[in-house]
């Protein structure tokens, strides 16, 4: 996040955001949203908490802005 409030997000990102937000108001199920992402169910799982626990923010990367090891 910006000092203006913004979040920067890739355009994987941003997609993530969308359907997990669908999941968290019960428009998509989860194994639905597991095929799409290529993710496991439980890892869509901790993803929708976290969108419920941080909002967008949530999901943004921790390792952004980080440097590389």
């Amino acid at each position: 996040m910006n000092g203006r409030g913004f979040i920067t997000m890739s355009m994987q990102e941003l997609e993530r955001v969308k359907v997990i937000e669908a999941v968290v108001e019960h428009g998509l199920t989860i194994v639905l949203v597991a095929e799409r992402l290529q993710l496991c169910e439980r890892q869509v799982s901790r993803l929708a908490r976290r969108y419920e626990a941080a909002g967008p923010t949530g999901l943004v990367s921790a390792r952004r802005g980080q440097p590389t090891t």
